[in-house]
């Protein structure tokens, strides 16, 4: 139940928490969607050199995941615990967008691998890891109101599908309109302005949303100003890492982000068994769109369902969804169809994900009597690095071992067909591993001291 004693956030706060992921998004979500196309058609570097780079790439990322939550514990900025750390991604996510779609065309095949891995590295295991450790941690602080929190996620959500939705549908008409996916000329230009919107949006979330102070609670032996600033790292490390449900919110984040990593193969899908480049911008608008509806709603679904069974639920459309594609892959009205109801069913658990990084970190609180932000914000952001570093590297290595030709004008029937698993067949197995995953959470119905 909400208790209206406790701080919440303001509508701005909740309208930023949305449009500073946007800005994040025009880094990392259009680096997801297209980087490997630029690697492998523009830059000449073979899918399976791209998708081994990036993982290695993304495994580094747990030790500055590590290094980056004992950060977030240990310094204190006059401005908040969080915030600053939102400010200070600002310039490094823009900084990681522009050098990773500008590789010099001189530079030896040798040469271009290590420039790739040098930039990617810096954007995903320094920039995005900031951003994603203080991003997952900001809501617990941004309001103290559990029923607030879960309304800040939602509206959240809803500014933030708006916003990637322009981008999905503008991104590919802007590589058109600067001459096509095939040129360094087009990928320069969309990654120069979307690095300069992306610092202004995010260093504004970070400006914009204020911390709140928990109020003073003498029945709580852990709560004082700055509780896990005085507690050892020993103690946080094991509150944190004794509980069952920091592996299931680590394996939640892993799974969901693996399930969106290797949606990074629907553009060579649209392009090369659907045939047609262009829809791709469309699909990917629709996709996004057809979520609106579903989030708003939600508030309400979670009330009479209950947010687990909802989640479930929607994981339940999106394994079906996914399944149809799989067996029907060739017809656009199919693939446009299950694009929306696979979107729709997805929409829960987006809506809820960073609700269980804001719960996990309050059952700690009220269990362990340490708070601990960092540490469980550093569970679901190494979980996240994860997904996504297997996502793209699953990208890399399938298109390698069904024969992907970056040169060729067409596929082959056997390469279109290994396309077609990598787009639905793996997301309709990664949705039936959540499912199984999101049964095992059962901190929604878990009371005090529990």
């Amino acid at each position: 139940m909400s208790n209206t004693n406790l701080p919440k956030s303001t509508m701005l706060e909740k309208i930023m928490y949305g449009f500073g992921d946007i800005g994040a998004n025009l880094c990392w979500s259009f680096m997801a969607m297209y980087v490997t196309l630029y690697y492998t058609d523009n830059v000449g570097v073979s899918a399976a050199v791209a998708g081994t780079m990036m993982l290695v790439a993304r495994f580094l990322d747990g030790i500055t995941d590590i290094i980056g939550a004992y950060l977030i514990e240990k310094i204190h900025f006059r401005s908040g615990k969080i915030r600053p750390w939102i400010m200070i991604s600002a310039p490094l996510l823009a900084i990681g967008l522009y050098l990773s779609f500008h590789v010099p065309a001189d530079l030896s095949i040798q040469s271009k691998t290590i420039y790739i891995f040098a930039t990617y590295t810096f954007t995903a295991a320094i920039a995005f890891t900031i951003y994603n450790l203080a991003f997952s941690s900001i809501l617990n602080l941004m309001s103290l109101d559990p029923d607030d929190r879960s309304n800040a996620a939602v509206v959240g959500r809803i500014v933030t599908t708006i916003g990637l939705s322009v981008v999905s549908y503008v991104s590919p008409l802007l590589l058109a309109f600067w001459g096509g996916e095939k040129s360094t000329g087009a990928w320069s230009n969309i990654s120069t302005l979307y690095a300069v919107l992306c610092f202004l949006i995010v260093f504004a979330m970070g400006y914009l949303i204020k911390e709140k102070e928990r109020p003073a609670d003498s029945s709580e032996p852990g709560d004082t100003e700055n509780p896990a600033k005085k507690e050892k790292m020993s103690v946080l490390v094991k509150a944190v890492l004794g509980t069952k449900y920091t592996w299931i919110l680590f394996a939640i984040f892993t799974s969901f982000y693996l399930y969106f990593g290797v949606a990074g193969v629907r553009v060579y899908f649209y392009r090369d068994v659907i045939g047609n480049f262009a829809v791709y911008g469309t699909v990917s608008l629709m996709y996004s769109l057809c979520r609106l509806p579903g989030f708003a709603v939600m508030p309400f679904i979670f009330k009479k369902m209950g947010q687990r069974n909802a989640v479930m639920a929607g994981l339940v459309i999106s394994i079906v969804s996914n399944i149809v594609m799989f067996l029907f892959p060739r017809s656009l009205a199919v693939a446009m169809t299950t694009n929306v109801t696979m979107s729709l069913g997805m929409v829960p658990l987006l809506a809820s994900v960073f609700v269980y990084v804001a719960n996990l970190i309050d059952y700690i609180y009220t269990t362990k009597h340490v708070r601990a932000e960092g540490f469980v914000a550093m569970t679901s952001s190494i979980g996240t690095k994860v997904g996504t570093g297997i996502g793209s590297a699953a990208v890399g290595w399938g298109l390698s071992m069904i024969g992907y030709n970056g040169a060729a004008e067409t596929q082959s029937a056997a390469t279109q067909n290994g396309i077609v698993f990598l787009t639905a067949g793996i997301p309709a197995i990664l949705a039936a591993v959540l499912l199984i995953l999101v049964f095992m959470w059962r901190l929604e119905s878990k009371k005090s001291g529990e």
